[in-house]
């Protein structure tokens, strides 16, 4: 009995004709995502912070070429869901070469493959509704990426910047940080900041929640020729005399162990100096040590989860 392949409604380039070229481009796709992303590349300012994103592009290709090609040539549906498995398999793929499985990167995944979709249904099918599956898309991935370029320049500024962390000076520093846990970010001038008149970073908690704080990932990687990261803080809360809260460092190695290092300090209504050893710190939940050449993530956290407290912090510096 002869099962004849559906024919694709929309046309493979005659390119993908010849089985080397084809070959090629799959290899092509699929290798880097096995791979262990070289540290120039993570700690590059520019590619650091979109690589991420060739997720979309690399399983929207990955789509098309299994809907034009291969056993299920002409399927679509069936070319959408080998993409989703092809994407979920890759994540748990890179565990075992020193890669993080991340829902975040899943999603780009989803959102190449309806492009696929879209392009099949508005090119091949000729339906108007696959134009609107991928202008949504795009429209989505918009509103999500519409910080990288202040992402990418406050990287670059940061890099020039370092060994200072953060100073919270310019305007590049709202596209560093972040909120965590539903708390409240603001970048506020202040008469009386550790250097005179300037800018801080006020963190404040919301209702109470589950450690609100502040993070911030994009700075240069290598702290190795730094002994202490040091700081000003003080706290802001009304008819409170102290503010318990931490400091907590990752590594990029911290993403698969899921073990850092924390710090507790005690705000109190002046400013004051803190200082935070880094140099041989044997993480939490872990029995290595902090590895200082390849750091990734810094979060400032409010430690009481009863009350709404507030802090104000300047001067991130590694010495």
């Amino acid at each position: 009995m002869n099962h004849q392949r559906p024919t694709p409604q929309l046309p493979a380039p005659a390119l993908l004709n010849q089985w080397p070229v084809l070959a090629g481009m799959v290899v092509v796709l699929l290798v880097p995502f096995f791979l262990p992303i070289p540290m120039a590349l993570r700690r590059h300012p520019l590619i650091g912070n979109l690589g991420d994103q060739v997720h979309v592009p690399f399983l929207m290709i990955l789509t098309l070429l299994m809907y034009w090609r291969g056993p299920l040539t002409g399927r679509l549906k069936a070319a959408a869901l080998a993409g989703m498995i092809l994407g979920g398999s890759i994540e748990l793929i890179q565990t075992m070469v020193g890669r993080a499985a991340l829902l975040g990167d899943f999603a780009l995944d989803l959102a190449g493959i309806l492009l696929a979709v879209g392009l099949v249904i508005w090119k091949g099918h000729q339906r108007k509704i696959g134009l609107g599956i991928m202008v949504s898309v795009i429209l989505i991935l918009s509103t999500q990426l519409y910080f990288l370029p202040g992402l990418v320049l406050g990287s670059y500024h940061a890099k020039r910047s370092f060994p200072l962390v953060s100073d919270f000076e310019g305007s590049h520093e709202k596209w560093l940080w972040s909120d965590s846990y539903n708390a409240r970010l603001d970048f506020v001038k202040v008469p009386d900041s550790p250097g005179g008149p300037g800018t801080v970073l006020r963190i404040e908690s919301g209702p109470p929640s589950r450690w609100p704080g502040a993070q911030m990932k994009h700075f240069p990687h290598d702290w190795s020729q730094y002994r202490v990261l040091k700081f000003e803080a003080r706290h802001v809360t009304p008819h409170r005399e102290t503010v318990p809260f931490s400091l907590r460092l990752d590594d990029f190695q911290s993403r698969r162990d899921q073990s850092w290092v924390n710090s507790r300090f005690v705000a109190t209504a002046e400013w004051k100096s803190y200082t935070m050893p880094i140099a041989r710190r044997q993480v939490l939940y872990g029995d290595r040590i902090l590895n200082l050449n390849d750091m990734s993530y810094l979060l400032v956290v409010l430690s009481d989860k009863k009350d709404s407290t507030a802090i104000q912090i300047d001067n991130l510096r590694l010495e």
